[in-house]
């Protein structure tokens, strides 16, 4: 009871702010026009309309349950009137049942898909806000995999198994109250006794029968059941992992192609398959076990109330058949709605208990991922303050890998407005560390970083990033084409050699994915480009320039120092050309302890 009383309370906390946002949306009336008012007045107007039909839906149900009960005894009585004029009445009330059930269903889906882009829209914002999707992706990766597929699937399944479990819960708590009551009052007509004593004598003794019967069930089903949420758990995990490996392929086949790897990578895909088809089998034997009890126990659901209720019919000869046909449809509405859990456990539905708590946990561990992310921006010890000065410096920084080992130090750095330093050390000595947490998104460590108010500061790393789409956008990225006129890109263009590129600034003819036509000097000159004209104050570059040769990457500076004279230049690079594209030269200092360390007073040169 309390493992499910904590399931209930995770869902709760995920579902209820939607029913409470004041964000404010708009509702198309189509050629009536449209209105604007805070989304949980829409939530809640639909919640109410569905209860409301529901509620009607659980009246039809006590009316067909009378029906039930004057149909048969007509038939029994053969009593051609009274039998046509119920099936009469059988056919105006069926017809408003299924009036009812195509409404609900129109309103339900109209709420699931704004809660979706309700949820959606609130995970990714803070999935994508201040680099937190990319400190799960060095630090939480373990409890916060595959977040595309936690985002796009399980927030459309939590959603619906949710709103379903919920609509069936109340549906069945009032429909079974309703019936409790029926069956409560019949269970006075049937005489039953064992021994010398008559069950009759106990009130509602139907209604306890049902009550026992169904927990015994609902016990088994989760003892029998428990197994498969870790199993659904790990196949959503599984079958995330394996969609990542081919995607992953498509993204780097060329890479793939040119060193022959198909077999490599192949076999690795099948790796990653052959964990869902072991995970498959465990699901499958236990869902044999599960089939198996399933199946016994709604095969004996349908024959236990006659087996309570016949022997007080045989032995009345008096009793009309309907009496005995509605106690034993009242029974089954009243033992179904007690063994809810029952069915919930054992469906291979997807809003099954196994797979509606796997979905949970993923959602659940997702968000508290996503905390701890947030909260080591928000904690971290490396301050970066905006200062009057007009130089970027770093009076005293310790950055450490995510665990808290230390990994490297700067002290006492200061790079001022048209100069340009060039930063050496061994691979692996943490220096695209340092530059990570000046740019902001590296929180691990302690020190400060003190950045001139209102001054700029862009990092261009060694792979340049396209997004997909066109030449035009990958250039403007991130401001946006239309902040740029077309005589300012192309010029640009030419300037850093793509001059061949700037008659198809807007060709999509090949297909969106610059990164799989472009090579990898063509993307670090289109990641130049892009700088010269965001024209930041503070310009950092880890190798970005280490796939062009060194006339072009020559060339690409001279051409930055042209553009951008009253940028600071701050490089990483190991070629030893480079040494005279700066003006001055760092070199990481091994401290002797296996870190190393960064300063402005040693190993600079002019």
């Amino acid at each position: 009871m309390k493992a499910l009383l904590r399931v209930l309370a995770a869902a709760w906390r995920l579902a209820w702010p939607y029913f409470w946002t004041k964000d404010k949306q708009t509702f198309d009336l189509g050629r009536f026009g449209s209105f604007r008012m805070q989304e949980r007045w829409f939530a809640l107007m639909a919640l109410v309309l569905i209860l409301g039909v529901n509620l009607g839906q659980v009246y039809i149900s006590v009316e067909l349950s009378y029906w039930n009960n004057r149909f048969y005894t007509a038939l029994q009585e053969r009593n051609g009137p009274t039998f046509y004029k119920e099936l009469f009445f059988w056919f105006q009330i069926v017809a408003f049942l299924i009036g009812s059930i195509i409404f609900e269903a129109y309103v339900t889906r109209w709420l699931q898909i704004r809660w979706r882009r309700w949820m959606t829209e609130g995970f990714l914002m803070r999935w994508m806000n201040n680099g937190v999707h990319y400190r799960l992706m060095i630090d939480g990766y373990t409890k916060s995999d595959n977040p595309d597929q936690r985002i796009s699937e399980d927030i459309d399944q939590f959603i619906g198994n949710t709103w379903g479990n919920f609509i069936s819960i109340f549906n069945l708590t009032f429909k079974t109250s309703a019936f409790v009551g029926i069956l409560w009052g019949l269970s006075t007509d049937f005489s039953y006794s064992v021994g010398s004593f008559n069950l009759a004598s106990i009130p509602g003794y139907l209604v306890w029968g049902a009550l026992i019967y169904s927990i015994g069930g609902t016990w088994i089903a989760y003892l029998v059941n428990r197994p498969l949420i870790r199993l659904y758990y790990d196949q959503q995990h599984f079958e995330a992992d394996f969609r990542f490996s081919l995607a992953r392929l498509r993204e780097n086949s060329e890479q793939v192609s040119l060193l022959r790897g198909e077999a490599v990578e192949r076999k690795g895909v099948l790796i990653h398959f052959s964990h869902i088809m072991s995970n498959w089998y465990k699901i499958m034997a236990r869902r044999v076990i599960v089939g198996i009890y399933a199946n016994f126990y709604g095969q004996f659901s349908s024959v236990f109330s006659f087996i309570l209720l016949a022997p007080a019919y045989f032995t009345s000869a008096t009793m009309p058949l309907g009496n005995m046909m509605q106690t034993a449809s009242a029974f089954g509405d009243v033992q179904g709605g007690f063994s809810f859990f029952v069915d919930l456990f054992s469906s291979n539905a997807s809003n099954s208990i196994p797979q509606w708590k796997a979905v949970l946990d993923r959602l659940t561990t997702f968000e508290a991922a996503m905390k701890a992310a947030e909260a080591a921006a928000t904690n971290s010890e490396i301050v970066v303050a905006q200062t009057a000065d007009k130089t970027l410096a770093i009076p005293d920084l310790a950055v450490a890998l995510p665990s808290g080992v230390p990994l490297v130090a700067a002290r006492d750095l200061s790079f001022a407005p048209g100069q340009a330093v060039l930063i050496n050390g061994p691979s692996g000595s943490g220096k695209t560390s340092i530059f990570r947490a000046i740019a902001g998104i590296w929180p691990y460590g302690k020190g400060k970083i003190s950045v001139p108010e209102g001054k700029s500061v862009m990092l261009l790393p060694q792979r340049a990033y396209l997004p997909t789409g066109s030449l035009r956008e990958a250039v403007t990225y991130p401001r946006g084409p239309e902040v740029y006129d077309d005589a300012t890109v192309k010029d640009v263009l030419m300037a850093v050699g793509l001059g061949a590129m700037v008659g198809r600034l807007d060709d999509l003819s090949e297909g969106p994915n610059l990164s799989a036509r472009l090579s990898g000097g063509e993307q670090q000159r289109v990641a130049v480009a892009r700088a010269i004209l965001a024209k930041p104050d503070f310009l950092f570059l880890d190798e970005a320039t280490a796939s062009l040769d060194e006339a072009s990457e020559a060339a690409l500076y001279r051409l930055l120092r042209e553009r951008l004279p009253a940028t600071a230049l701050v490089s990483i690079g190991h070629r030893s050309s480079l040494k005279e594209l700066h003006d001055a030269t760092l070199n990481l200092q091994a401290t002797g302890d296996g870190r190393y360390l960064l300063a402005g007073s040693s190993g600079q040169t002019s």
